[in-house]
């Protein structure tokens, strides 16, 4: 219920960030967007991966609200944000339907210049967000970026194994992983943590119960799924964009800096990510940070806390001060 998800997000939140903050919803049109705010100097707007939420961010809201004034949310049909029913059919109209949620946030909150970072999905939605106004964007940061390379004709061998095809043939039925979730229902916080055993490790440094990350993550996802309807028009089964950002991001203003930051270990092709980007004019960073996954923000967060506050001086060539192993692009 949403009455869980709050107490559990206010619990964690209170544990987690030792920055003072404020939380309020945003009327957009209607919807109410779930916001945080703290820190000082630039503003910096902070979008979640799908299935995500603001208290995905917890081991990095500290270290960049140094630097920045955070303004974190719930992406629209996410986390505690309002859950309007999505009716549209195509990827362009899902796409409008995230993106005027945005739009209507930032004129309510006065944002016209702004850092804009993603992860994932969120990094998606940031990109596409730029291209429409750019003239809003002080630099776009993408953090393993989903819906960059278009679908090869033929999926790459991994695409191809017995397990990719039943996750596939499951999810042409059931267009959400979240779908099983809810259909647990109380048994779904401890089918997070087998998927994921590795989460209460990485956050038991924030945490006094290590597990209320698996129940927060469960009951962003155990509402009604309005941005999982959207976001199931956008994509191709199994990982893949309908509108990919391969070509569209070579239209990009070329007077917005961009940094990308990927895991070493992402599943996330970077490859075609770097070869497209090395061909757009705009300054540019990519960033690749020892062993760290998709999730590169919670796998490795003092680095990539790093990384995210050096792209306010554009020294990101620092980084190797705090890691060998790091790949600079």
């Amino acid at each position: 219920s949403d009455q869980l998800l709050h107490k559990t997000e206010e619990n964690i939140l209170q544990q987690a960030i030792k920055t003072e903050f404020e939380q309020f919803f945003v009327n957009c049109s209607g919807n109410n967007i779930n916001t945080i705010k703290m820190g000082s100097g630039p503003p910096l707007v902070m979008l979640h991966g799908f299935g995500g939420g603001i208290g995905i961010w917890i081991d990095n809201f500290d270290e960049i609200a140094e630097d920045f004034t955070i303004y974190a949310i719930d992406i629209l049909g996410f986390g505690r944000s309002s859950r309007p029913p999505f009716n549209g059919t195509t990827p362009e109209e899902a796409e409008n339907w995230f993106i005027q949620s945005l739009e209507v946030w930032c004129e309510s909150l006065n944002l016209d210049s702004f850092y804009l970072m993603g992860h994932s999905f969120g990094a998606f939605l940031a990109a596409v967000f730029s291209l429409k106004h750019p003239s809003k964007i002080t630099r776009l940061i993408l953090a393993d970026p989903w819906g960059v390379p278009e679908r090869p004709l033929e999926d790459p061998a991994a695409y191809r194994s017995w397990r990719a095809q039943a996750i596939k043939s499951v999810m042409n039925v059931m267009p959400s992983p979240f779908t099983l979730l809810r259909a647990l229902g109380p048994y779904g916080p401890s089918m997070i943590e087998r998927v994921r055993p590795d989460l209460p490790q990485k956050f038991q440094h924030k945490l006094s119960d290590p597990s209320l990350m698996a129940s927060y993550i469960y009951h962003c996802n155990a509402q009604s799924p309005s941005g999982e309807t959207a976001f199931s028009k956008m994509q191709i089964p199994i990982g893949w964009a309908k509108l990919p950002l391969q070509h569209r991001l070579t239209q990009l203003n070329k007077d917005i800096p961009i940094t990308v930051i990927y895991g070493e270990h992402t599943w996330m092709g970077f490859n075609i990510t770097i070869k497209m980007l090395t061909q757009i004019m705009s300054p540019m960073d990519i960033v690749i940070l020892p062993d760290a996954g998709h999730h590169v923000y919670i796998d490795r967060p003092r680095l990539f806390n790093k990384a995210v506050v050096l792209t306010k001086t554009n020294q990101m060539y620092k980084m190797y001060d705090y890691s060998n192993s790091i790949q600079i692009y």
